[in-house]
Protein backbone atom coordinates (compact mmCIF):
# COMPACT_ATOMS: atom_id res chain seq x y z
CA UNK A 1 0.00 0.00 0.00
CA UNK A 2 1.37 3.44 -0.96
CA UNK A 3 1.96 6.05 1.73
CA UNK A 4 -0.88 8.18 0.34
CA UNK A 5 -3.39 5.31 0.32
CA UNK A 6 -2.31 4.30 3.83
CA UNK A 7 -2.89 7.85 5.08
CA UNK A 8 -6.36 7.95 3.51
CA UNK A 9 -7.27 4.61 5.12
CA UNK A 10 -5.98 5.82 8.49
CA UNK A 11 -8.04 9.02 8.28
CA UNK A 12 -11.16 7.01 7.45
CA UNK A 13 -10.57 4.75 10.48
CA UNK A 14 -10.02 7.71 12.78
CA UNK A 15 -13.07 9.46 11.44
CA UNK A 16 -15.26 6.43 12.12
CA UNK A 17 -13.97 5.94 15.67
CA UNK A 18 -14.08 9.23 17.61
CA UNK A 19 -14.22 7.47 20.98
CA UNK A 20 -10.95 5.64 20.38
CA UNK A 21 -9.33 8.89 19.23
CA UNK A 22 -10.52 10.63 22.40
CA UNK A 23 -9.01 7.92 24.53
CA UNK A 24 -5.64 8.50 22.84
CA UNK A 25 -5.55 12.22 23.58
CA UNK A 26 -3.05 13.43 26.17
CA UNK A 27 -4.82 16.47 27.59
CA UNK A 28 -3.37 15.79 31.04
CA UNK A 29 -0.44 13.90 32.53
CA UNK A 30 -0.43 12.92 36.21
CA UNK A 31 2.88 12.48 37.99
CA UNK A 32 3.84 12.10 41.63
CA UNK A 33 4.86 9.92 44.52
CA UNK A 34 3.05 7.99 47.26
CA UNK A 35 4.63 8.12 50.72
CA UNK A 36 3.79 6.92 54.20
CA UNK A 37 3.62 9.32 57.15
CA UNK A 38 7.33 8.81 57.81
CA UNK A 39 8.32 9.85 54.28
CA UNK A 40 9.05 6.36 53.00
CA UNK A 41 7.87 5.49 49.47
CA UNK A 42 5.04 2.97 49.14
CA UNK A 43 5.27 0.65 46.12
CA UNK A 44 2.36 -1.18 44.49
CA UNK A 45 -0.30 1.34 45.47
CA UNK A 46 -3.46 1.17 43.35
CA UNK A 47 -4.59 4.54 41.95
CA UNK A 48 -7.82 5.08 40.03
CA UNK A 49 -9.19 8.18 38.31
CA UNK A 50 -12.96 7.92 37.84
CA UNK A 51 -14.91 10.30 35.61
CA UNK A 52 -18.49 9.64 36.74
CA UNK A 53 -20.06 11.65 33.93
CA UNK A 54 -18.37 9.60 31.22
CA UNK A 55 -18.19 6.38 33.21
CA UNK A 56 -14.48 5.99 32.50
CA UNK A 57 -11.88 4.60 34.88
CA UNK A 58 -8.13 4.99 34.53
CA UNK A 59 -6.19 2.61 36.78
CA UNK A 60 -2.46 2.43 37.46
CA UNK A 61 0.04 1.59 40.22
CA UNK A 62 2.98 3.23 41.95
CA UNK A 63 6.45 1.90 41.10
CA UNK A 64 8.95 0.32 43.49
CA UNK A 65 10.13 3.78 44.53
CA UNK A 66 6.57 5.01 45.11
CA UNK A 67 6.48 7.14 41.97
CA UNK A 68 3.80 7.12 39.28
CA UNK A 69 3.50 8.74 35.86
CA UNK A 70 0.16 8.29 34.07
CA UNK A 71 -0.07 9.72 30.58
CA UNK A 72 -2.90 9.90 28.02
CA UNK A 73 -5.54 11.34 30.39
CA UNK A 74 -8.44 13.05 28.56
CA UNK A 75 -10.06 16.20 29.92
CA UNK A 76 -12.66 15.49 32.59
CA UNK A 77 -13.75 15.78 36.20
CA UNK A 78 -12.16 12.98 38.21
CA UNK A 79 -12.40 11.39 41.62
CA UNK A 80 -9.01 9.97 42.60
CA UNK A 81 -8.93 6.89 44.84
CA UNK A 82 -5.61 5.69 46.25
CA UNK A 83 -5.61 2.32 48.02
CA UNK A 84 -3.30 -0.34 49.41
CA UNK A 85 -3.91 -3.01 52.01
CA UNK A 86 -2.80 -1.83 55.44
CA UNK A 87 -3.39 1.85 54.66
CA UNK A 88 -6.35 4.19 54.99
CA UNK A 89 -7.78 4.95 51.49
CA UNK A 90 -7.06 8.44 50.15
CA UNK A 91 -9.65 10.36 48.11
CA UNK A 92 -9.34 13.62 46.17
CA UNK A 93 -11.39 15.52 43.59
CA UNK A 94 -9.81 16.93 40.42
CA UNK A 95 -11.45 19.23 37.89
CA UNK A 96 -9.33 18.71 34.79
CA UNK A 97 -11.82 20.08 32.30
CA UNK A 98 -9.74 23.05 31.10
CA UNK A 99 -8.28 22.83 27.60
CA UNK A 100 -4.75 23.90 26.65
CA UNK A 101 -2.67 23.79 23.46
CA UNK A 102 -0.14 21.51 25.17
CA UNK A 103 -0.39 18.67 27.70
CA UNK A 104 -1.09 19.93 31.22
CA UNK A 105 1.13 18.19 33.77
CA UNK A 106 -0.26 17.72 37.27
CA UNK A 107 2.13 16.74 40.07
CA UNK A 108 1.06 15.39 43.47
CA UNK A 109 2.66 14.00 46.60
CA UNK A 110 0.22 11.67 48.28
CA UNK A 111 0.67 10.63 51.91
CA UNK A 112 -1.12 7.52 53.14
CA UNK A 113 -1.83 6.89 56.80
CA UNK A 114 -1.27 3.33 57.95
CA UNK A 115 -4.23 1.58 59.53
CA UNK A 116 -2.00 0.61 62.47
CA UNK A 117 -1.16 4.26 63.17
CA UNK A 118 -4.81 5.27 63.01
CA UNK A 119 -5.77 2.40 65.30
CA UNK A 120 -3.07 3.36 67.78
CA UNK A 121 -4.35 6.92 67.96
CA UNK A 122 -7.95 5.83 68.40
CA UNK A 123 -7.57 3.02 70.91
CA UNK A 124 -4.79 4.05 73.23
CA UNK A 125 -1.54 2.18 73.87
CA UNK A 126 -2.78 -0.90 75.73
CA UNK A 127 -5.67 -1.57 73.38
CA UNK A 128 -3.52 -0.88 70.33
CA UNK A 129 -0.93 -3.39 71.55
CA UNK A 130 -3.61 -6.05 71.90
CA UNK A 131 -4.95 -5.27 68.42
CA UNK A 132 -1.50 -5.40 66.84
CA UNK A 133 -0.80 -8.68 68.64
CA UNK A 134 -4.10 -10.17 67.48
CA UNK A 135 -3.53 -9.12 63.89
CA UNK A 136 0.10 -10.34 63.86
CA UNK A 137 -1.01 -13.70 65.27
CA UNK A 138 -3.69 -13.94 62.60
CA UNK A 139 -1.14 -13.30 59.83
CA UNK A 140 1.15 -15.90 61.40
CA UNK A 141 -1.73 -18.44 61.49
CA UNK A 142 -1.58 -18.60 65.30
CA UNK A 143 -5.35 -18.56 65.58
CA UNK A 144 -5.67 -19.34 69.32
CA UNK A 145 -3.41 -16.37 70.13
CA UNK A 146 -5.28 -14.14 67.69
CA UNK A 147 -8.59 -15.00 69.35
CA UNK A 148 -7.19 -14.55 72.84
CA UNK A 149 -5.91 -11.03 72.17
CA UNK A 150 -8.99 -10.04 70.20
CA UNK A 151 -11.38 -11.24 72.90
CA UNK A 152 -9.33 -9.44 75.56
CA UNK A 153 -9.61 -6.27 73.50
CA UNK A 154 -13.39 -6.64 73.26
CA UNK A 155 -13.55 -6.82 77.04
CA UNK A 156 -11.35 -3.72 77.30
CA UNK A 157 -13.47 -1.87 74.75
CA UNK A 158 -12.63 -1.59 71.05
CA UNK A 159 -14.73 1.49 70.29
CA UNK A 160 -15.02 2.22 66.59
CA UNK A 161 -12.70 -0.70 65.84
CA UNK A 162 -15.03 -3.37 67.18
CA UNK A 163 -15.70 -4.54 63.62
CA UNK A 164 -11.95 -5.09 63.03
CA UNK A 165 -11.52 -6.99 66.30
CA UNK A 166 -14.53 -9.18 65.57
CA UNK A 167 -13.14 -9.82 62.10
CA UNK A 168 -9.98 -11.29 63.66
CA UNK A 169 -12.18 -13.58 65.77
CA UNK A 170 -14.35 -14.55 62.79
CA UNK A 171 -11.42 -15.43 60.53
CA UNK A 172 -9.68 -17.35 63.32
CA UNK A 173 -12.80 -19.43 63.91
CA UNK A 174 -13.19 -20.03 60.17
CA UNK A 175 -9.57 -21.19 59.83
CA UNK A 176 -10.05 -23.54 62.79
CA UNK A 177 -13.08 -25.14 61.11
CA UNK A 178 -15.72 -23.60 63.38
CA UNK A 179 -17.95 -22.70 60.45
CA UNK A 180 -21.22 -21.90 62.23
CA UNK A 181 -19.68 -19.67 64.89
CA UNK A 182 -17.46 -18.02 62.28
CA UNK A 183 -20.47 -17.17 60.11
CA UNK A 184 -22.31 -15.72 63.09
CA UNK A 185 -19.28 -13.56 63.90
CA UNK A 186 -18.97 -12.39 60.28
CA UNK A 187 -22.62 -11.36 60.55
CA UNK A 188 -21.76 -9.16 63.54
CA UNK A 189 -18.81 -7.70 61.63
CA UNK A 190 -20.98 -6.74 58.66
CA UNK A 191 -23.64 -5.18 60.84
CA UNK A 192 -20.91 -2.89 62.17
CA UNK A 193 -19.10 -2.41 58.84
CA UNK A 194 -21.35 -3.34 55.86
CA UNK A 195 -18.73 -2.49 53.24
CA UNK A 196 -15.83 -4.54 54.63
CA UNK A 197 -14.52 -6.40 51.58
CA UNK A 198 -12.62 -9.08 53.52
CA UNK A 199 -15.71 -10.08 55.52
CA UNK A 200 -17.85 -10.52 52.40
CA UNK A 201 -15.05 -12.46 50.69
CA UNK A 202 -14.53 -14.80 53.66
CA UNK A 203 -18.25 -15.33 54.11
CA UNK A 204 -18.58 -16.22 50.43
CA UNK A 205 -15.90 -18.87 50.86
CA UNK A 206 -17.76 -20.41 53.81
CA UNK A 207 -21.01 -20.52 51.84
CA UNK A 208 -19.10 -22.17 49.00
CA UNK A 209 -17.83 -24.87 51.37
CA UNK A 210 -21.40 -25.50 52.49
CA UNK A 211 -22.47 -25.78 48.80
CA UNK A 212 -24.81 -22.81 49.22
CA UNK A 213 -23.99 -21.53 45.76
CA UNK A 214 -26.48 -18.66 45.53
CA UNK A 215 -25.39 -17.27 48.89
CA UNK A 216 -21.74 -17.58 47.86
CA UNK A 217 -22.43 -15.75 44.60
CA UNK A 218 -24.23 -12.97 46.45
CA UNK A 219 -21.31 -12.41 48.81
CA UNK A 220 -18.65 -12.63 46.07
CA UNK A 221 -20.63 -10.14 43.96
CA UNK A 222 -20.83 -7.75 46.90
CA UNK A 223 -17.10 -8.17 47.51
CA UNK A 224 -16.44 -7.39 43.83
CA UNK A 225 -18.57 -4.23 44.07
CA UNK A 226 -16.56 -3.03 47.06
CA UNK A 227 -13.18 -3.97 45.60
CA UNK A 228 -13.44 -4.23 41.80
CA UNK A 229 -9.68 -4.66 41.35
CA UNK A 230 -9.33 -7.90 43.33
CA UNK A 231 -8.43 -10.67 40.89
CA UNK A 232 -9.16 -13.50 43.35
CA UNK A 233 -12.80 -12.45 43.72
CA UNK A 234 -13.25 -12.44 39.95
CA UNK A 235 -11.62 -15.87 39.73
CA UNK A 236 -13.90 -17.33 42.41
CA UNK A 237 -16.96 -15.91 40.64
CA UNK A 238 -15.78 -17.43 37.38
CA UNK A 239 -15.28 -20.86 38.92
CA UNK A 240 -18.75 -20.89 40.50
CA UNK A 241 -20.39 -19.88 37.22
CA UNK A 242 -18.39 -22.49 35.33
CA UNK A 243 -18.62 -25.48 37.71
CA UNK A 244 -21.84 -24.94 39.65
CA UNK A 245 -24.04 -22.87 37.35
CA UNK A 246 -22.73 -24.07 33.96
CA UNK A 247 -23.12 -20.46 32.85
CA UNK A 248 -20.07 -20.32 30.62
CA UNK A 249 -20.74 -16.83 29.34
CA UNK A 250 -20.59 -15.33 32.83
CA UNK A 251 -17.69 -17.60 33.75
CA UNK A 252 -15.68 -16.29 30.82
CA UNK A 253 -16.41 -12.67 31.76
CA UNK A 254 -15.13 -13.10 35.31
CA UNK A 255 -12.13 -15.28 34.46
CA UNK A 256 -11.04 -12.84 31.75
CA UNK A 257 -11.38 -9.99 34.26
CA UNK A 258 -9.24 -11.90 36.77
CA UNK A 259 -6.49 -12.17 34.15
CA UNK A 260 -6.85 -8.53 33.21
CA UNK A 261 -6.26 -7.62 36.85
CA UNK A 262 -3.49 -10.18 37.35
CA UNK A 263 -1.91 -11.47 34.14
CA UNK A 264 -0.02 -14.14 36.13
CA UNK A 265 -2.99 -15.59 38.01
CA UNK A 266 -2.17 -19.29 37.61
CA UNK A 267 -5.55 -20.86 38.28
CA UNK A 268 -7.52 -18.30 36.27
CA UNK A 269 -5.19 -18.97 33.33
CA UNK A 270 -5.91 -22.70 33.50
CA UNK A 271 -9.66 -22.30 34.03
CA UNK A 272 -10.09 -19.86 31.14
CA UNK A 273 -7.95 -22.11 28.93
CA UNK A 274 -10.15 -25.14 29.63
CA UNK A 275 -13.28 -23.05 29.17
CA UNK A 276 -12.11 -21.90 25.74
CA UNK A 277 -11.51 -25.51 24.69
CA UNK A 278 -14.74 -27.03 25.93
CA UNK A 279 -17.41 -24.32 25.90
CA UNK A 280 -20.35 -24.34 23.48
CA UNK A 281 -18.46 -21.83 21.31
CA UNK A 282 -14.86 -22.96 21.68
CA UNK A 283 -11.82 -20.85 20.83
CA UNK A 284 -9.23 -23.59 20.36
CA UNK A 285 -6.18 -21.36 19.64
CA UNK A 286 -6.87 -19.20 22.69
CA UNK A 287 -7.49 -22.25 24.87
CA UNK A 288 -4.21 -23.84 23.77
CA UNK A 289 -2.34 -20.56 24.30
CA UNK A 290 -3.68 -20.19 27.84
CA UNK A 291 -2.89 -23.77 28.84
CA UNK A 292 0.66 -23.37 27.53
CA UNK A 293 0.88 -20.19 29.56
CA UNK A 294 -0.35 -22.12 32.61
CA UNK A 295 2.50 -24.61 32.21
CA UNK A 296 4.97 -21.73 31.87
CA UNK A 297 3.69 -20.20 35.11
CA UNK A 298 3.64 -23.51 36.99
CA UNK A 299 5.72 -26.15 35.15
CA UNK A 300 5.65 -28.53 38.14
CA UNK A 301 1.88 -28.31 38.65
CA UNK A 302 0.35 -31.58 39.94
CA UNK A 303 -1.83 -31.78 36.83
CA UNK A 304 0.91 -30.78 34.36
CA UNK A 305 1.00 -34.24 32.74
CA UNK A 306 -2.76 -34.18 32.21
CA UNK A 307 -2.63 -30.65 30.75
CA UNK A 308 0.13 -31.69 28.35
CA UNK A 309 -2.00 -34.62 27.19
CA UNK A 310 -4.92 -32.29 26.57
CA UNK A 311 -2.70 -29.95 24.57
CA UNK A 312 -1.32 -32.87 22.56
CA UNK A 313 -4.83 -34.07 21.70
CA UNK A 314 -5.90 -30.65 20.41
CA UNK A 315 -2.68 -30.00 18.52
CA UNK A 316 -2.83 -33.42 16.82
CA UNK A 317 -6.40 -32.75 15.66
CA UNK A 318 -5.37 -29.73 13.56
Amino acid sequence: MSAKRFLVALLILLGSAPLAWGQLSEDYRFQGKVLDQHGKPIPGVHLMLHDARRGTRIEFQSNDDGTFDRRMIPMGVYELTVEKAGYVPYLEHFDWSAAAPQTIIKIAQIVLESEADRTRKALGEKAAKLYEGAYAALVASDFPAARRDAEALLELGAGDYEYAVRFVIARSRAMQGEVDSAMAEYGRVLRLKPDLFEAHFDLAGLYEKLRKTDDALREYCRAAEINPVDAETQYDLGVIYMKEKQDYTQAQVHLAEALRLDANHVQATKALGLLNLWSAKPDIPEGVRLLKRYLELQPQAPDSTQIREILKSFESSK
